[in-house]
């Protein structure tokens, strides 16, 4: 009998962690893939580092990743979608937090390590109570 409590204290624990996620990565990833780039030079100094182009495509897999842990939620595909997204989310941060450690920046690779713990706790914890 406790199993299912257990099980829906669970679910609601991973959908707080989701929507936290989705709205952190869809404001980061939407920024990064529609604001100028002489913004985005200004506020993120890491940009100076790429081209454009590839800038623009870690905005749009941030926003596709933040679209991917929240709308499968509400139809019956999340089993696999949401692990898959939080997967790729997890995937980038090990990418941020290489570049942030290789820039020398402390504090941005605290939140690449942490954004990455929720996301493969995300993987985790969808696929063990799917």
């Amino acid at each position: 009998m406790t199993q299912p409590c257990k099980t829906n204290f669970m679910n609601i624990i991973l959908w707080i962690i989701q929507i936290l996620l989705a709205a952190i990565f869809i404001t980061l990833g939407l920024a990064k893939a529609v604001v100028p780039m002489e913004t985005l030079r200004k506020a993120m100094d890491w940009v100076n580092d790429f081209e454009p182009r590839k800038v623009r495509i870690i905005g749009i897999l941030e926003t596709l990743g933040a679209l991917g842990l929240f709308f499968p939620g509400l139809y019956a595909i999340h089993e696999l979608i949401i692990p898959l997204a939080a997967s790729g989310l997890a995937i980038l941060m090990i990418f941020a937090a290489i570049t942030n450690f290789n820039r020398g920046e402390r504090n941005e690779l605290i939140t690449n390590i942490v954004l990455f713990i929720l996301a493969s706790f995300i993987v985790v914890g969808r696929l063990a109570f799917a």
